[in-house]
């Protein structure tokens, strides 16, 4: 295998991919580039998987395309977590099911929520039945590598520190899929454009207790003024204020009590931990801001993930998106990679061309959700600052008219259609041999 041993002296080591970002994206591609037998070095800046305040709704056509890799089942049965059949919108006089996902899978017909913190590591461990797989935690990318003698200045490396000591990873292809705040993309000559900002969501967690309702998480709880939203976590839940955008300062200054207050209203079963929630300051802010790119790549590099385009947590679908830039770069990236075994390098051309068509297959998609996320946002910040606690008329149509929620369901579904793993990825070449 071209690039699987690593000679590390001086700090210095070589692959064939560099993986950058321990998210759904790099996680999920790192595998499946590992499986086919590419050698591929994944490097997180973090020193474990374990993140707050991520999304963690898995559709049911990732299930499906996971099922396809022999990873749902082991997954589901592996992690706790929980299944949501439908999209629901509460209020306090009544109940909207929005879409109904229950025709949407034959064997996954509900969206599981596991969370980030068990999933990543999951698919790391199956990772490292590859051997070309090799992971390196605490790893804070500082540099790209570029070659002034090559061609058109092309990435062929990235350099990273780790523990105090800095290393130079050399690579046929450097893959950013470290975040919405990506170093890499700063460090290339990738632009990125923030589309504007109609919502804010000040998160808060508290402890998990036995006898607490299964919450799926995937539904919101709407009051005049702000929408609720709580993520079961392995222990612990994240709930959710959200505001229009720009507008913390002000309850900053009202104080913590409007928060409190809804909280206990909607969620009173939180009763006593909401006790210790005393003041603004502990909340945590996350602005929605959607973001998109000039273009996913350049000559040696190329972004996936939030690193090439930021999808706003309305939805709960950036994990899925994610996993779907994986599985469309898996597919496009492994015949060029293979095909240079036992030749003195990948052929450049053929690489280049192989990431181009990695944003051509998903940018149309990507596009088309962030324009509809714009207006749904523009919608909900429009309600928010009315006072309006129901959603529109068009989402209670689908409440009231037969069928609709499913109809609303099947759409979502095509939205997240994955493309079959390639022959090369489902036969799983790079598995280790002892």
């Amino acid at each position: 295998m071209r690039g699987s041993e690593f000679d590390s002296s001086e700090g210095e080591s070589r692959c064939t991919v560099a993986v950058v970002g321990g998210g759904p994206a790099g996680v999920m591609l790192s595998y499946l580039l590992a499986r086919a037998g590419v050698a591929v070095t994944l490097l997180e800046s973090h020193n474990d998987f374990d993140r707050r305040f991520r999304g963690d709704s898995i559709a049911p056509s990732i299930l499906d395309y996971l099922d396809l890799l022999g990873l749902s089942d082991p997954l589901l049965a592996a992690i706790p977590h929980t299944r949501a059949d439908a999209f629901v919108w509460s209020t306090a006089d009544r109940s909207y099911r929005i879409a109904d996902y229950r025709g949407t899978s034959r064997k996954y017909p509900f969206y599981a929520l596991v969370p980030q913190g068990r999933f990543l590591p999951f698919i790391v461990d199956q990772a490292h039945r590859y051997s070309g797989f090799r992971l390196e935690l605490g790893a804070r990318a500082s540099s790209l590598i570029r070659e002034p003698d090559v061609a058109d200045g092309r990435v062929v490396g990235v350099g990273y520190a780790k523990q105090g000591r800095r290393h130079r990873l050399r690579a046929d292809l450097v893959v950013g899929a470290d975040g919405r705040n990506s170093k890499i993309r700063q460090l290339s000559s990738i632009t990125a454009t923030e589309l504007g900002a109609e919502l804010d969501i000040c998160w808060y967690a508290v402890p998990r207790r036995v006898g607490d309702p299964d919450s799926s998480g995937l539904g919101l709880i709407a009051e005049p003024g702000t929408i609720l939203a709580v993520l079961g976590q392995a222990d612990s839940w994240q709930v959710g204020y959200t505001l229009p955008a720009g507008t913390f300062p002000s309850l900053r200054a009202r104080g913590i009590e409007p928060v409190v207050s809804a909280l206990r209203r909607r969620l009173p079963w939180l009763d006593d931990r909401l006790d210790e929630l005393v003041e603004v300051g502990q909340l945590s802010l996350l602005p929605v801001r959607i973001t998109k790119v000039d273009r996913w790549s350049e000559p040696g590099l190329l972004l996936i993930g939030d690193a090439a385009h930021v999808i706003s947590p309305v939805g709960g679908n950036g994990i899925n998106y994610a996993i779907l830039d994986a599985a469309e770069a898996g597919n496009h990236l492994v015949s060029p990679l293979l095909a240079a075994q036992g030749a003195e390098q990948v052929d450049p051309s053929h690489l280049d061309a192989a990431t181009a068509a990695v944003e051509n297959a998903r940018r149309p998609a990507v596009d088309r959700e962030q324009d509809l996320q714009r207006r749904i946002e523009r919608a909900a910040a429009r309600r928010l600052r009315r006072g309006q606690a129901a959603p529109a008329l068009a989402l209670r149509l689908a409440t009231l008219v037969p069928g609709l929620a499913r109809a609303l369901a099947r759409r979502s579904a095509r939205a997240l259609a994955v493309p079959a793993p390639s022959p090369t990825i489902l036969a799983g070449r790079g598995e280790r041999s002892d």
